[in-house]
């Protein structure tokens, strides 16, 4: 059963890719491909975020910091030495990585909201640390230079970016597909259904999680390096607040945390409306997309606690278990 569920996964993940490039070649809007770049960085954020909070039952509210390691590592490649932005993707992953093991480390030793409270104030710090440094731009943040073509990682169009996003939304769907079927997917819902269980039969909570942690922030730098290339600005409002951290965890919880199609969807909502109807009414409407949006999230944690695509799993479960049980 659960091989059939990862080739279903499999054969969704493809459909979805070729639907995508012919989006990318067959869509001439500029709006509608921003919104389908938007929607695949914060498929692949909130991806990132799923695989410790999600699997691992850690609910963080600082996932900005990693997002904002491969956004100023694009920029400081470009800006400060010259180079390609290319190369910010592993520079970007290698500190974002270390930073996570740097935070997980000692966090993961709380439980419940004190580890939420731990992200916070992490993120906290470091965006003060951000904003208090020249060489890091400090509040005003700095600009990329503007230059053309694949080794710049800049295109005049926008299709071109679309396709690297989603490329990188391939690679975090394929890479969280493995995750459930692995030995460190196993151990991590093992351990958010109950540590001490899990923990007594030898399964260290530490080491797995912060290596779920790694992973997540470098998924999450990724994101940033495009994020950049394409806005061709970074600043820490638009990169390390607080305010993002909590929108890549809103798409998880909205989706279906713990799920593998859970971000997507979850992405797809809030971009259609904290994005689409933000457009559709303008400034006349500035505010209506979070009202609706906190509407379904409150709808969303009274009536189906696991997600869209949480409730629709359950919901086939019980559709299966009641024809077999009539069957």
């Amino acid at each position: 059963m659960k091989t059939i569920a990862r080739d279903r996964n499999v054969l969704t993940l493809i459909g979805l890719l070729v639907i995508g490039v012919f989006a990318a070649f067959g869509v001439r809007d500029v709006v509608v491909l921003d919104l389908l770049f938007t929607l695949l960085i914060y498929a692949v954020l909130g991806q990132s975020w799923n695989w410790i909070s999600g699997y691992g039952g850690n609910i963080s509210f600082g996932h900005a910091i990693f997002f904002g390691c491969g956004a100023y590592a694009a920029a400081i490649a470009t800006a400060r030495f010259g180079i390609s932005p290319w190369f910010a993707f592993p520079l970007g992953a290698a500190v974002a990585a270390v930073l996570a093991l740097a935070v997980g480390y000692p966090t993961f030793a709380l439980r419940g909201h004190y580890f939420s409270i731990a992200t916070i104030a992490v993120g906290a710090l470091v965006e003060t640390f951000v904003k208090t440094q020249p060489y890091l731009g400090r509040a005003n943040g700095f600009e990329l230079p503007i230059a053309n073509g694949f080794a710049a990682l800049q295109f005049t169009e926008k299709w071109p970016y679309v396709l690297l996003a989603l490329a990188l939304f391939a690679i975090a769907q394929a890479a969280t597909i493995g995750l459930e079927r692995s030995r460190l997917g196993y151990y991590l819902r093992a351990l958010r259904a109950n540590y001490g269980a899990a923990a007594s039969v030898g399964i260290d909570e530490r080491r797995w999680k912060l290596i779920a942690f790694a992973g997540s922030a470098v998924l999450a730098s990724a994101a940033g390096v495009l994020y950049a290339q394409y806005t061709l600005f970074v600043d820490p409002s638009s990169t390390l607040a607080l305010p993002i951290s909590i929108d890549i965890a809103l798409v998880g919880v909205v989706g279906g945390i713990g799920t593998v199609w859970g971000p997507p969807v979850g992405a797809l909502v809030y971009v259609f409306l904290a994005k689409a109807v933000a457009l559709k009414l303008g400034g006349a409407g500035k505010g209506y997309d979070l009202v609706i949006y906190g509407a379904l999230i409150v709808a969303i944690a009274a009536v189906r606690p696991s997600g869209i695509v949480g409730a629709a799993i359950e919901a086939l479960r019980r559709r299966r278990a009641v024809r077999e049980a009539g069957g």
